[in-house]
């Protein structure tokens, strides 16, 4: 048979939902409200058209202003 552990059965639903409404308390950006600065909006509208490339430079540069 093999090790078994907590492994979820294919058969098996699960037995926990995640609620959509439910929102991280981290401060995490909501999904449904935009974001209140106007640049950052411009940029989460734009977000899915810009090419990947573009995408890390952003994140990259962000991520070196923490």
């Amino acid at each position: 048979m093999g090790d078994t552990g907590l492994e979820q059965s294919a058969l098996t639903p699960p037995k926990t939902t995640i609620s959509k409404s439910a929102c991280a308390e981290s401060g995490a950006l909501d999904a449904r409200k935009p974001p209140s600065d106007p640049d950052l909006a411009r940029l989460v509208e734009a977000c899915p058209t810009l090419p990947e490339p573009i995408k890390r430079s952003i994140i990259n540069l962000v991520l070196c202003q923490l």
